[in-house]
């Protein structure tokens, strides 16, 4: 009978060591759980106010950024900045037969007139404009290359102390052959305008003073 009492009793003891040890594991889990729902909290909440931290202080410097003197002139010069205007460019004619229609036209020399070496002329034009100062060159029509205004007896600055039609000429020592005026520049402006082409010849030799003179009288 004592034995039954003895295993009663070391029944009941196991139970009730069984039954403390599950309330303190139950406890434990729990303290465990709590800890771990405060760490959670605590996370969140770190968490959210570092956003919060970060997303203020982008705020700050895009508005700082918006305000600056060098984003505020970059967007004014955006804003005024209009697209240049394009402009068709003005065709030029090549041809040095043909005049270049920019207001004023020769009236002589004309293409296929003749003038001599040492005569004296009057390169007349008609302009619609007032011409009180031209820019003009004596240019070989084969080498294509200007005469000097010593050799060509053509000024280069020609200035008229009124509006002007002509312009006298006492044709220089060049070689005989095909020849062209070129003005490059009416009243100090660019410009292109050619004469025609014509021949320049020489006087025949041994003929008399008079016969020059009508030889030029001529070909005026």
């Amino acid at each position: 009978m004592s034995s039954w009492k003895r295993i009663t009793l070391v029944i009941f003891v196991l139970i009730g060591g069984f039954a403390s040890f599950g309330y303190w594991s139950i406890s434990q889990f729990d303290s465990a759980f709590d800890s771990l729902d405060k760490l959670s909290a605590s996370y969140v909440a770190d968490t959210r106010s570092v956003y919060s931290s970060l997303k203020q202080n982008l705020e700050m410097e895009i508005e700082s950024a918006s305000t600056s003197p060098e984003v505020s002139e970059i967007s004014e010069v955006l804003e005024t900045t209009e697209e240049p205007a394009t402009t068709t460019p003005t065709s030029s004619s090549t041809d040095t037969d043909a005049d270049v229609d920019l207001g004023l036209f020769f009236t002589f020399p004309q293409g296929g007139d003749e003038v001599y070496i040492g005569c004296n002329y009057q390169i007349s034009w008609q302009s619609s404009t007032a011409i009180n100062s031209l820019e003009t060159a004596l240019i070989d029509d084969g080498i294509r290359e200007p005469m000097g205004p010593i050799a060509s007896g053509l000024a280069k600055e020609n200035i008229f102390k009124t509006d002007s039609q002509n312009l006298g000429w006492k044709v220089g020592v060049v070689w005989p052959g095909s020849y062209y005026i070129k003005i490059s520049k009416i009243n100090g402006v660019e410009a292109e305008i050619r004469s025609k082409v014509f021949e320049i010849k020489k006087i025949p030799e041994g003929i008399s003073a008079e016969d020059k003179v009508n030889i030029c009288k001529k070909t005026r």
